[in-house]
C-alpha cells in the first residue's frame, strides 16, 4: 500500500511540476509578447514624432518653407548652400525611411506601416523631383543603401537618370 501511496504522490508532483512549468512558459510568452507589442508603439510613435516635427519645421521655418518650394520645380538648381541643405534633407529621409525597414525586419513595425512608409518615399518624390541631385549623393556617400527595399523607388530614379544623362551627353569629338 505504501508503494502504492508514493507512486501516487510522485505521478501527482510530477504533473504538478510539469504544470507549473507549462504555465510559466506561458506566462513568459506572455510577457514577451507585452514587450513587443510596446517596442512596435514605442516605434510607431516615435515615426509619427518625427514627421511631425518635418511638418512644424516646414511652416514655422519660413527659409526651410521656401527651400521646399523651390525642390517642387524638377529645374531647381540650388545654390552652394540650397545644394548643401538639400543633401542633408535626403539624408534625413533617408535615415527615417531606412530605421523603419529595419524596424520592419525586426517585427516592430507591421506590413501595412511598411506599406505606408514604402508610399510615403514615392510621395516625397513626387512632390520635392529637384532632390534627386540629393539622392544621389546620398547613393553615393552610401553604396550599401541600393540594397534598402524601401529605398528602391530612389535608386531606380537615380538609375534611369544617370542612364538618359549619358545617352544625352554632348559630343566632344566635334
Amino acid at each position: 500500500m505504501k508503494t502504492s501511496f508514493r507512486s501516487a504522490a510522485k505521478a501527482t508532483i510530477e504533473v504538478v511540476g510539469l504544470i507549473a512549468v507549462v504555465l510559466s512558459l506561458l506566462l513568459v510568452a506572455y510577457e514577451v509578447r507585452q514587450s513587443n507589442l510596446i517596442a512596435q508603439a514605442t516605434i510607431t510613435y516615435e515615426i509619427g514624432r518625427d514627421v511631425n516635427r518635418f511638418n512644424e519645421r516646414g511652416y514655422a521655418d519660413p527659409q526651410f518653407t521656401e527651400l521646399l518650394v523651390k525642390l517642387q520645380d524638377p529645374a531647381f538648381v540650388p545654390s552652394e548652400v540650397d545644394a548643401m541643405r538639400t543633401t542633408l534633407l535626403a539624408h534625413r529621409f533617408v535615415n527615417i525611411w531606412t530605421v523603419q525597414e529595419k524596424a520592419h525586419r525586426n517585427g516592430l513595425l507591421s506590413d501595412e506601416q511598411f506599406a505606408f512608409t514604402r508610399a510615403d518615399v514615392i510621395t516625397v518624390m513626387n512632390a520635392f523631383p529637384a532632390l534627386i541631385r540629393s539622392w544621389k549623393y546620398v547613393l553615393r556617400d552610401q553604396p550599401s543603401l541600393k540594397e534598402s527595399l524601401v529605398l528602391e523607388p530612389i535608386v531606380t530614379a537615380v538609375s534611369a537618370e544617370d542612364s538618359s544623362a549619358s545617352t544625352i551627353a554632348p559630343d566632344n569629338d566635334l
